[in-house]
């Protein structure tokens, strides 16, 4: 009997562990789809730029462009989404350009030539690092955060972190418990996350620091409430 009662209890213990690696399998999936390739750079958008290497706290090495303006008025530290990486992005760059501003676009760890792998405060460290190298190249210009989608929660973490003149977020969620828990009612999925990504008590922290929440009513991703929410709990202007 006590055999058989080790034996059930090893089981169910395998089933658990088994369980909650499928889990974090599943959790890191759905969050993170980095690519390695870069397939377009801002050459071929005709805008001159310059291959920048950093390092973030921890030692990781991370990768981005540097895209000056002719007669930059401030700077833009780009924060993409869970997707992709800088290439996919090239395309924003004449954007900033033809508005004066510098644009910093770079790679969390585990995108494109960024080392290392993806997670919460890993991107966190990523991204501090990313707006101390842009500080180092923008001289005395004020430094914009612009984050979009998962990027817009690692901007509002940068937002509270450093001292930069303004956020602006697209495509923004309250927390991954408020995303997790719309994607997924019919499971305690709030419950069951590593990461947090919880960015409504942040935004309520930045007391003096101009803010601008773009979010479509469309989204099929971060579904549109989530974005309210956190407008919503942001502290003016």
């Amino acid at each position: 009997m006590k055999k058989v009662l080790l034996s059930s209890l090893f089981l169910l213990l395998v089933a658990v562990a088994a369980g909650w690696i499928y889990l974090r399998r599943f959790e890191f999936a759905t969050l993170y789809h980095p690519s390695a390739e870069i397939f377009a750079t801002p050459a071929q958008f005709q805008l001159r730029y310059q291959e920048v290497q950093f390092v973030a706290a921890d030692g990781t090495p991370l990768h981005g462009w540097w895209i000056p303006a002719n007669r930059p008025r401030g700077t833009v530290v780009y924060c993409h989404g869970n997707a992709g990486n800088i290439g996919s992005n090239a395309h924003l760059a004449p954007e900033f350009f033809t508005r004066g501003f510098n644009l910093l676009l770079w790679d969390y760890r585990g995108y494109g030539r960024s080392g290392g792998r993806p997670s919460e405060n890993g991107f966190y460290d990523d991204a501090r690092a990313a707006f101390d190298a842009a500080a180092a190249m923008s001289g005395q210009l004020p430094i914009l955060v612009y984050g979009i989608s998962l990027g817009a929660a690692v901007a509002i973490q940068l937002a509270a972190d450093r001292p930069a003149a303004a956020l602006v977020v697209e495509g923004a969620f309250a927390s991954a418990a408020d995303i997790a828990g719309r994607w997924y009612p019919n499971f305690p999925m709030d419950r069951l996350l590593s990461v947090s990504y919880d960015s409504t008590a942040k935004v309520a922290a930045l007391e003096a620091m101009p803010k601008l929440f773009g979010h479509s009513t469309s989204d099929e991703v971060i579904p549109f409430q989530s974005g309210r929410i956190l407008h919503a709990a942001a502290a003016p202007p």
